[in-house]
C-alpha cells in the first residue's frame, strides 16, 4: 500500500470512513486548500467551513465539512471536524433556505442575537450551497 492513503473522517455524531484506501484528499485548511498525496509530511491543522474531496481510483467524493481539525501522520489522514455531510445528501432547496434565513438574521441585528452563531450559520449555508452547485455541474 505504498501509494495509498488511509483516511478516517469522525464526527462526534459519525464514523463516515473509517481507514478507507485512497489516492489523494483536498481538505479545507484554516489557511487555504491543501492537497494531500501520500509521503506527505505530517502536520496538524485546523479546518473551516469548505469543501473535503478525496479521490480513489476513478470515484471522486465530496463532503461539506464545518470546521475541526485534520491530522496527517505518514500516509493516514485524520480529519475530526464538528460537522460533515456526504454532498448526495445535501438537499439544495433547503440549503437555499437556511441562507436565506442567516442572512435575514444578520440583516435584523437584534440586540439578543448571537452574532458568532449567525455568521456560522450563513457560512454553513453557503457551503452547502456551493457543494450543491458542483454536484448539478459534475453529475
Amino acid at each position: 500500500m505504498p501509494n495509498k492513503l488511509l483516511l478516517t473522517i469522525l464526527t462526534p455524531e459519525k464514523a463516515f470512513i473509517t481507514d478507507k484506501e485512497v489516492d489523494f484528499v483536498s481538505i479545507p485548511a484554516f489557511e487555504g486548500e491543501m492537497g494531500i498525496l501520500p509521503g506527505h509530511i505530517s502536520f496538524v491543522v485546523q479546518l473551516k467551513e469548505g469543501v473535503l474531496r478525496y479521490k480513489d481510483g476513478h470515484k471522486k467524493e465530496i463532503f461539506a465539512v464545518l470546521s475541526g481539525f485534520a491530522e496527517v501522520c505518514g500516509d493516514k489522514v485524520l480529519i475530526l471536524a464538528e460537522e460533515a455531510e456526504l454532498a448526495k445528501e445535501i438537499d439544495e432547496e433547503r440549503a437555499r433556505q437556511a441562507y436565506q434565513k442567516a442572512k435575514d438574521a444578520l440583516a435584523m441585528r437584534g440586540k439578543d442575537m448571537d452574532l458568532d452563531a449567525a455568521q456560522a450559520a450563513l457560512r454553513r449555508a453557503v457551503v452547502r450551497l456551493k457543494i450543491a452547485e458542483f454536484k448539478k455541474r459534475y453529475k
